[in-house]
Parts: structure tokens; sequence; C-alpha cells
């Protein structure tokens, strides 16, 4: 299994022997009970440990599946999707687009993306992947365990999940909590408009699953519980506090939906940093260096890259043009099939 996931599937062996263990203690327990009364120890013994192998084996069968999605070949479709539009992705190396391209196969293997009322296509579920592995690329081990489930709107909707044409249908995502926990619900113009307009500073996926990595601290209210240890938590809210009044002065480029407070103030910045990364370093250094130790990447270092690939801006692939998945075949004799 790739590197990436060796903590976690260390981890998760851990835990399944401990379960195990458990299970066999209990097992043995009840199992005097039947050799008090005259049956063979060793036979009771043996069948009284089988409901504890059925326990390790259950609980490490993901690490079976997951081995499963990462030996498929990556879907040429998907390739595509990636080189067409997202810029995060085509600065990356090699090595990295490969670390890439395997958590995406996991992410999209092992959650949902639900398409409501409309067909989900190859793009939609790519760019929500990605919308998914962008903010948490500097965190190999990470888990998502705080999302089963991506509902994907064809339209904006309101606070009661209306979506349609009406001017209260505003919202473009959204994070779920209370009976909607570990669902997020995006709207599907607004998530590829995202990835496809890669100098406007707006993401709403990504901003969605920052929303996710300020909840690692059990709570969504703007102080992420990774990369601010103790003592730069009350530098980090300072520094909110300052960037919000500049917005509210209109001293600030940063959009001005990050005044609803300071959890939208860090999805907000989240977008800007991911999107334009050698902007928010020329014209907010403190918040920017803020935000690479927030989320543990080093964008400085593909600054350029990220240029060079902002100022190709969409990819547009004709019939004869060499396939973006590498294979070496025209595109209309690969992925365009």
């Amino acid at each position: 299994m790739a590197e990436q996931y060796q903590g976690w599937m260390r981890r998760t062996r851990r835990w399944a022997l401990v379960f195990a263990v458990l299970t066999a203690l209990v097992g043995w327990f009840l199992a005097m009970v039947p050799i008090k009364a005259g049956r063979p120890a060793v036979t009771t013994l043996m069948l009284a440990t089988l409901p504890a192998v059925g326990v390790f084996v259950w609980r490490t069968g993901q690490i079976r599946r997951r081995r499963e999605l990462l030996a498929q070949p990556f879907p040429p479709e998907w390739e595509t999707v990636l080189q067409r539009d997202v810029v995060f992705f085509r600065a990356l190396d090699p090595e990295a687009q490969r670390r890439f391209r395997e958590d995406l196969q996991v992410f999209l293997g092992e959650k949902q993306v639900t398409g409501i009322k409309m067909e989900l296509d190859v793009t939609t579920r790519v760019l929500t992947g990605a919308s998914a592995i962008i903010p948490i690329f500097g965190f190999p081990d990470w888990e998502w365990d705080q999302i089963q489930e991506v509902l994907v709107y064809p339209n904006r909707f309101d606070g009661e999940f209306d979506f349609g044409d009406r001017r209260e249908n505003n919202i473009l995502g959204m994070v779920g909590t209370g009976s909607l926990n570990r669902l997020m619900i995006l709207a599907k113009p607004d998530l590829i408009n995202g990835f496809r307009n890669a100098t406007d500073k707006r993401n709403v996926g990504v901003h969605e699953f920052a929303h996710l990595v300020d909840k690692t601290d059990g709570v969504i209210d703007g102080v992420p519980g990774v990369g601010l240890a103790g003592g730069a938590v009350q530098p980090w809210l300072d520094l909110v506090r300052r960037k919000m009044a500049e917005i509210e002065g209109g001293r600030s480029d940063i959009d001005r939906y990050a005044l609803t407070n300071e959890a939208e103030f860090f999805a907000v910045t989240a977008e800007y940093f991911f999107e334009r990364p050698g902007l928010m370093q020329r014209k907010h250094p403190e918040l920017y260096r803020t935000l690479e130790r927030v989320f543990n990447q080093d964008l400085g270092s593909r600054l350029g890259a990220i240029g060079n690939e902002l100022k190709r801006r969409h990819r547009k692939f004709g019939r004869n043009s060499p396939c973006p998945c590498g294979s070496g075949r025209k595109f209309k004799k690969c992925c365009l099939q």
C-alpha cells in the first residue's frame, strides 16, 4: 500500500487487535460455564475464540478494500479532468501528482458523491474529490472521518434545501450539522466554476472542506485544530480581527463574506490561499505565512509553476491533441472515448 497510508493501516490493525482481544476475553470468560459443566476445554475455548477472529477480519476489511482501490488503474477520464481543470494538481511535481491521484482514488472509492435530481458526471465527481484533497494535501496521513457523503445539487439552494431559480436560493455549499452530520452539500455550477475560474480567489469546494479542517477540534469556529499550537491561537485571532477591520474599511481585496464570522473568514481566506498564493503572499504576508503553517503546505516553492498554470487558464484539448493522461495517443482515441 502507498506510503501515506502506512500509519492509517497500522492504527487500523492495532485497534482491530484490541477489539479482537477484548472479544476473546469475553468469549473465554463465558466458556468457563460449559467447561465447568463437563464440555471439552480445548474445543470449547477454540469455539469461543472464533468470534474474536471474525472481529479482527471485519475490522481490517477496510485495509483490503483500500488495497483493491489502489490496485486499479487510474481512470484516464479522471486524468483529463485534473489536467484540464485543477491548477493545483498541474503545478505539482510528478511524485506529488502520483500521491494526489491515489488520494483521489481512495476518497471517491470510500465516500459517496450523490447527484440530487441530476445525473452525476465524471467532472463533478472528480472536482468534488479534488476539493477534499487540496486542503489536506500537506497531511499525507489524513483521514476524512468528518465526511461520509457529498450531495451535489443542480443549482444553488436556500435554508430549506430547496433549489431552483428563485432569488432566495443563494447558498453555494454547506457542511451539515445535527441530523445532517458527516454530510456536505455543493451546488454543481459553483463547484465547477470554482475550478474553471482559477483566478477569482473563490472555490466553493475548497471553502466547504476548509470548514471541515476547522472542525478537527470538534467545532467550526475559525480556529482549526491543526497548525496552531496553544500559543499561536491568540495571535491568529488578533490577526483575524485586524484583517476583518481592513475588509470593513475597504482596504482589503479579501471577499467581504469573510466578515460573516471567524469561521467564514478562515474558509474564505483558504480559498484565496489555494487559488492565488502568490497574490496573498504579496498583499497579506502574515496571513499567508500563518495559513502555510495551518495547512502544512509550502506553496511558495510552487509559485512559479502555479503562476504558469494560471496563465494557461482553462486547458482545452482538440481531438488530435496529445492526450493529457500521458498515454501517447491522440485525445480522440484515448480519454475522449
